[in-house]
């Protein structure tokens, strides 16, 4: 990037090198001498609208100023160099400024020269400006001679008229000494460039001494630099295949390792179950031991509760013969009181046959009738009772009859129940005494894992460690290899440089 600047800087010098100071100036001279010129043409067309001038007085004005500008302008466009440029602005408008000067009605005409006074310093000739200047004055003060022999009162015109020459004479003269310095400037510049210009040729003598050591210096460290490059593409690739295989090993054993974790995890699954299933399993043997009590126990109610069932069933027997008997009874109460109201009857009709004299008789046998009849409808209530208490005593009879069936039905499966649960409890014994061998084995397993999973973490913090530092090395190197190639290229630049600078 700076050698690009510095390339580009170098050709706008070379550019402005080429450029002429006489034609920038004549270009310079020239814009400033049209302009004036036009101003000064245009503010007399205004006079000819105002009615101060004629039309024939303007003409004139706009020849003697507007055609020295266009064959000035004619002559740079052929040459912008030529000096001729110079004396076409110098003494065209000298010519221009006596017409103006001679011909004007206003006073302050005179200071038209002062504008082509200062655009001439561009040519930085004292010569032009004094010849220039030197002639405004004298006109100006031939003008002024003029209008003191024509003026009614001279005096009244003096101090304007001393105004005007003293300017004119002061300007060309501070002109003449700006001009001067600006000359002496110039020269101390060019003896400043003229000893840098020596300095640099020393420079250059130097350059050209310490440019011939370079290259000889140069081709020796180009031919190590070589080498070097080759010793460090070497390692490069070694440290490439380096990092591949430890890139690989650390796979290799990061998958391992998760595989590992995973086994470990299922291992402390089936360790927990495992501890879940003896800790069942014993909880079980237990409740089977204690179900096997409860079954005994069932079996020893069971059979209590068969013989209070076939008990009740005897007595509900007997009870049944004590109805049947008292069956019996009601029917000799029956006929008892069928007897009585037969004779209560028998003693009413007597009783009505004796007259006045049974009348006694005929109330007890009436009484009697009564009795007979209670003893009747209670007899017939007793028989109804006696009947549903035997109906309810065959249903309680066939009821126990059944429970005493089921009783036995219960017995026997819990007879069953108690051998399934000897079967069970034998079995479960068989699966304690596996359990606590898969116990042992499981945390035997476990403990191996562990130390597995152990070693390989170990081993895979040193895969890792030997990977970072063999990628950082490989990095290193690729980082050497970079520098080595960057200068390789400075050197081969730096040969260039040589080549060209002793060239």
């Amino acid at each position: 990037m700076a050698v690009k600047e510095r390339e580009k800087d170098l050709r706008e010098l070379e550019e402005m090198s080429q450029r002429s100071e006489t034609a920038i100036a004549n270009k310079m001279a020239m814009a400033a001498y049209t302009i004036i010129c036009v101003i000064i043409c245009l503010a007399y067309v205004l006079e000819v609208v105002k009615g101060a001038r004629t039309v024939p007085y303007v003409l004139l004005t706009f020849l003697l100023g507007l055609a020295p500008v266009a064959a000035g302008w004619v002559i740079y466009s052929k040459r912008n160099d030529t000096p001729a440029v110079k004396h076409i602005v110098v003494g065209g408008f000298g010519l221009f400024y006596t017409f103006l000067l001679f011909t004007a009605q206003n006073e302050l005409v005179f200071t038209y020269a002062l504008t082509i006074l200062v655009a001439i310093t561009v040519f930085k000739s004292r010569r032009i400006i004094g010849i220039f200047g030197w002639s405004v004055v004298a006109e100006n003060i031939i003008v002024s001679v003029i209008k003191i022999k024509n003026a009614a009162d001279p005096k009244a015109i003096l101090a304007t008229i001393e105004i005007q020459v003293i300017l004119m004479i002061v300007i060309t003269i501070f002109l003449i000494m700006v001009s001067k310095v600006n000359i002496e400037f110039e020269q101390i510049r060019m003896a400043g460039i003229h000893l840098q210009e020596r300095k640099a040729q020393m420079l250059t003598d130097r350059i050209l001494e310490v440019t011939e050591r370079m290259s000889g210096t140069i081709e020796t460290v180009s031919s190590e630099m070589e080498t070097l490059k080759e010793s460090v593409d070497r390692t490069v690739d070694s440290m490439e295949e380096v990092s591949t295989g430890t890139s690989e090993s650390s796979d290799a054993v990061q998958r391992q390792l998760l595989k590992t974790e995973e086994i470990q995890e299922h291992v402390s699954d089936v360790e927990k179950a495992a501890a879940v299933i003896n800790e069942n399993v014993k909880n079980t043997g237990d409740a089977v031991k204690e179900g096997t009590t409860h079954i005994d126990e069932l079996n020893t109610l069971t059979r209590e509760v068969d013989q209070v069932g076939k008990d009740v069933a005897a007595a509900l027997e007997v009870f049944k013969q004590t109805t049947s008997k008292m069956n019996t009874i009601t029917d000799i109460i029956t006929d008892v009181a069928s007897e009585t109201s037969l004779l209560s009857l028998n003693a009413s009709i007597e009783a009505a046959r004796a007259g006045d004299a049974g009348r006694g008789f005929a109330v007890v046998a009436s009484e009697i009738s009564g009795l007979a009849t209670q003893t009747t409808e209670a007899t017939g209530n007793i028989v109804s009772l006696i009947e549903n208490i035997t109906s309810q005593l065959d249903t309680m009879v066939d009821t126990i009859q059944r429970l005493i069936r089921t009783g036995a039905e219960e017995s026997r499966c819990a007879e069953q129940t108690a051998a399934s649960f000897n079967t069970i409890s034998e079995s479960v014994q068989v699966i304690e005494k596996h359990s606590e061998d898969l116990a042992d084995v499981v945390t035997s397993l476990a403990s191996a894992n562990r130390e597995i999973v152990d070693s390989i973490q170990t081993i895979s913090a040193i895969t890792e460690e030997v990977t970072a530092h063999a990628s950082e090395t490989h990095d290193a190197s690729v980082h050497n290899q970079s520098i080595v190639d960057g200068i390789n290229n400075l050197v081969a630049e730096l040969n260039e440089d040589a080549v060209e600078l002793k060239a």
